[in-house]
């Protein structure tokens, strides 16, 4: 692995999770000390450059990457990791009005139109660009969270009357991600599989369902160990 690694990403690139809740029964985020990025720093003795954002899109992506070009030329390998945030919807105005046509933050076609010119961007400025996969989610934890002091019954019907669905929505976006790394020729690091692999994977994942708990991030320190990005 390189020397020196420069990281892009959501909240899951950035370590967050969540342990506890607020009196609203809204979880309580942190940034971990034990994230992967951290794991793999201690391990290897790299330094790291996590320039990820909480609630990032790809949308954020190409600003914060022409934000840090010298960053991106400097670095042995550029890890990106986004999507959650790209797919998903306001859920406030769903729960309004669940019967008319809604839209995620970036449909999908945008999203790998944005990720594929996030990863041109990175080779222009002489960047490694590496692309990560995106870990699994429990559509009913997530449920829970999103419809929080919302409408559950229409959030509900407008996802069909099935849980199962931000499931399907979610790994929609994660399938282009791994055509796009074929596609573009760019090493991608499946970070998926290491928690399909357990029977109940949720056990490493926060209470909200969607972003990984410490035991989720040692598993995907190890998926970025494996993948030996020298």
């Amino acid at each position: 692995m390189g020397k020196i690694i420069c990281t892009f990403g959501d909240s899951i690139m950035k370590g967050v999770v969540s342990s506890e809740k607020n009196i609203d029964g809204k979880p309580l985020y942190r940034v971990s000390d034990n994230n992967f990025i951290n794991r793999l720093g201690r391990q290897f003795g790299i330094s790291v450059k996590n320039f990820a954002c909480f609630g990032s899109t790809t949308t954020q992506g190409v600003k914060h990457i022409d934000r840090h070009k010298e960053d991106v030329a400097e670095s042995d390998c550029i890890m990106l990791e986004y999507g959650g945030n790209d797919c998903d919807y306001n859920w406030k105005e769903v729960s309004e009005n669940p019967y008319v046509t809604h839209i995620p933050k970036n449909p999908v076609d945008i999203f790998v139109r944005q990720y594929s010119a996030l990863i041109q961007k990175i080779r222009s400025n002489n960047g490694n660009p590496v692309i990560m996969s995106l870990p699994l989610i429990d559509p009913d934890r997530f449920f829970e969270y999103l419809s929080a002091g919302l409408n559950r019954d229409n959030i509900l019907a407008w996802l069909g009357g099935r849980t199962m669905y931000l499931y399907q929505w979610h790994e929609m976006y994660n399938v282009e991600l791994f055509k796009m790394a074929r596609r573009l020729q760019v090493p991608i690091i499946d970070i998926t599989t290491p928690f399909l692999e357990f029977r109940n994977y949720s056990d490493f994942l926060c209470d909200d369902g969607i972003h990984p708990n410490e035991k989720g991030h040692a598993l995907i320190a190890e998926a970025v160990k494996a993948k030996d990005l020298q």
